[in-house]
């Protein structure tokens, strides 16, 4: 028998995901984050935990979300590995670990410190065919 699971997001906060992140890069949602925050308890806890994560990988994951959308799932796997392998060697991801884990929350130093220093060529590179290969699925 089908038991209804209830959702776990009421009504105002999946309005607030549809209206903020339904814009068009990754810093028009915090323009509109923070115009809301004042007055809505959902915009302003996710403004917070935004400027919390590193500014690269905003913007990565945002191009993943966009671009995963028309992508098989195949697609999406070749796309979320080249992502990874990226992502483990350069130096955000292990800067949170250790703000996190290491030095038990301390500020990371994120590199580059602000979405408007986010060259989008590197963002663009965590996309592009690995060197050693794709994923074969």
């Amino acid at each position: 028998m089908f038991r209804a699971v209830p959702r776990e997001t009421n009504d105002g906060d999946l309005h607030s995901v549809a209206r903020h992140f339904g814009l068009g890069s990754v810093r028009d949602i915090m323009v509109s984050l923070e115009q809301s925050a004042g007055s809505d308890a959902f915009a302003a806890a996710t403004l917070d935990a935004m400027r919390e994560k590193s500014p690269t990988s905003l913007e990565v994951a945002y191009r993943a979300i966009t671009s995963g959308s028309s992508l098989s799932m195949d697609e999406c796997m070749r796309m979320e590995f080249r992502i990874v392998n990226r992502m483990l060697r350069g130096h955000d991801f292990y800067e949170g670990i250790r703000a996190a884990i290491i030095d038990k929350g301390s500020r990371p130093q994120w590199r580059p410190a602000t979405l408007d220093a986010v060259n989008p060529a590197d963002v663009e590179s965590y996309f592009a065919p690995l060197p050693i290969g794709d994923l074969v699925l």
